[in-house]
């Protein structure tokens, strides 16, 4: 037998783990009411995927709420992939629906409810509060009337933007039940990798959804409230039959959607990065600059994901260190891989590595024109 070369070689292989990967920011959920499925082995506190609303048809009937939150999911452009449904359980109240279905671990980002809960001005704010906390995004709409009458003051609008949750918004329309659904829909379509991918929710289109033709008060009234609407938008007797106006969130902070929606997105994507960053090296990652650096470059890595799909973009800032006037192509890190040498003993001690600042500036949406014409 020969002499074996293991006895002279010992390779030892360090296997990198699979690490995280980010969340699924179009996933969409309709809490269904506990008697709502026309089928009887659909069990409360479970949900079901659908691909169609046909799908969702076979298990609620076509006059349901459950299959007219379908329609408008699966009318978007460009289509959803899925749709979730969680079937309630009877005695829960919709916060408890909320919260059961997040304990469970069954995950979803936008969120909506049947039109009796929405009915509810209590209940829907306290979804908008317990939607903002658990990071899952309410996408409601109210038929109430109020809300484009300047003289009412409590309608649901005026109450969520008093509230100023920010993963709310709040779709203003006399008939329609999801047209804020479908607006969620067309988010639900954003791949974060891809390049030029984020969107506004300004201007888009919503195939199935009536658009009205309001007065001019009942629009200041919606704007100024904060009420998102769709609209006719006409000039010269053309009209463009159908555009989303005043997209905007009920964030004490005046967020659009897109800005609580992105910003969600580069959080998760950041929190993911620096996980991996930190738990895919086979040994260790040292607490040394060279460390250090490894948590910046995850981080930069971050930056230029967001600004290749259009979150981040160029801005001129003042320096801190230097007060003068830069332009950033979208994020700066301020924190240098050297900083972790300023480390305390006890911080130190505690395994943890240099606090990493970063500035972003986000690239917007341009969603009004000036011109001033000088005529010689």
């Amino acid at each position: 037998m020969a002499y074996p070369a293991e006895s002279i070689i010992n390779i030892t292989t360090l296997i990198n783990s699979a690490g995280l990967g980010t969340s699924n920011f179009g996933a969409g959920m309709v809490f269904a009411d506990f008697d709502s499925s026309s089928d009887a082995t659909f069990v409360a506190g479970t949900y079901r995927d659908y691909g169609t609303a046909a799908q969702v048809a076979e298990d609620f009937n076509i006059a349901s709420d459950p299959y007219a939150a379908a329609l408008a999911w699966f009318s978007a452009i460009p289509k959803p992939k899925t749709l979730r449904i969680y079937l309630r359980i009877e005695e829960d109240t919709p916060v408890e629906s909320l919260n059961d279905a997040i304990n469970k671990g069954i995950w979803f980002y936008w969120f909506e409810f049947e039109t009796g809960v929405r009915a509810v001005d209590a209940d829907v704010l306290a979804l908008a509060a317990a939607g903002d906390a658990a990071g899952k995004f309410f996408a409601y709409t109210s038929n109430q009337s109020t809300i484009r009458d300047p003289s009412v003051t409590t309608d649901i609008v005026t109450k969520a933007v008093t509230q100023g949750s920010r993963r709310v918004f709040v779709a203003s329309h006399a008939t329609e039940l999801y047209e804020g659904f479908e607006i969620a829909a067309v988010f639900s379509r954003v791949n974060f990798n891809a390049s030029n991918s984020t969107i506004t929710g300004e201007y888009k289109k919503l195939p199935g959804i009536d658009a009205e033709s309001l007065t001019p008060t009942a629009y200041s009234t919606m704007k100024s409230k904060g009420a998102v609407f769709y609209t006719v938008v006409e000039t010269g007797g053309e009209r463009d039959n159908g555009r989303v106006i005043n997209s905007k969130t009920t964030s004490t902070f005046g967020e659009y959607i897109d800005d609580v929606f992105n910003l969600d997105a580069f959080t998760n994507f950041m929190t993911v990065a620096l996980y991996n960053a930190l738990t895919k090296v086979p040994t260790k990652l040292r607490q040394t600059p060279a460390g250090q650096q490894v948590l910046i470059d995850a981080a930069a890595q971050v930056g230029e994901k967001f600004i290749g799909n259009g979150y981040l973009g160029e801005r001129l800032y003042l320096d801190d260190e230097t007060g003068e006037e830069k332009l950033s192509r979208g994020y700066e890190i301020l924190t240098k891989a050297e900083d972790i040498l300023l480390l305390s003993d006890a911080e130190r001690a505690a395994r943890g590595a240099a606090p990493i600042s970063m500035r972003i500036f986000r690239a917007g949406a341009i969603h009004t024109v000036d011109l001033t014409a000088n005529v010689e």
